[in-house]
């Protein structure tokens, strides 16, 4: 059995194209590494809100659409109707109205879903049931702490006097 070591030996010629025709190779040049960047995104607005509007927009202009288109249809379905007094073509003209109708509520639909997104989801919180632990006199001490002093009319108690 023969066994064959090959040993490494570097290569003198790293870039034998570039010896055959006896040019240098061109130096790369590293680039420096960016710098990372801290942005702050509360200047920019919500991609959420951003779609929303858009979508909201596109839905419009596409019931528009139905609505304007709808409008044409039922005008030239009415006049092939009159004229054959099929009663086929006037279930047509029901469908058409019928379709119509429903497009024109799913616009006003539109608007009062597109006014709940658009509503603060923000809960109010109500305290109704508020008292004070004290006595009447910390009260009144407290009241005007809390008012201006050009608010508060003191008034005489006549069993003071």
């Amino acid at each position: 059995m023969i066994l064959w070591i090959l040993e490494e030996k570097p290569l003198a010629d790293e870039n034998p194209l570039e010896d055959a025709l006896n040019i240098e190779p061109k130096k790369e040049e590293k680039l420096p590494l960016r710098k990372q960047v801290e942005v702050d995104l509360s200047n920019f607005p919500d991609k959420k809100l951003f779609d929303q509007k858009s979508d909201y927009g596109q839905v419009r202009g596409n019931l528009k659409d139905v609505i304007d288109n709808s409008k044409v249809a039922i005008e030239g379905i009415l006049r092939v109707a009159s004229e054959t007094d099929s009663p086929r073509a006037y279930e047509v003209v029901s469908q058409l109205l019928k379709t119509a109708t429903e497009a024109n509520k799913d616009l006003i639909d539109l608007h009062k879903q597109m006014k709940d997104l658009e509503k603060d989801d923000t809960i109010k919180k109500v305290t109704n049931n508020a008292f004070f632990v004290g006595s009447t006199k910390e009260l009144q001490e407290l009241v005007q702490q809390q008012l201006p002093a050009k608010k508060v009319k003191k008034i005489r108690n006549d069993r003071e006097a």
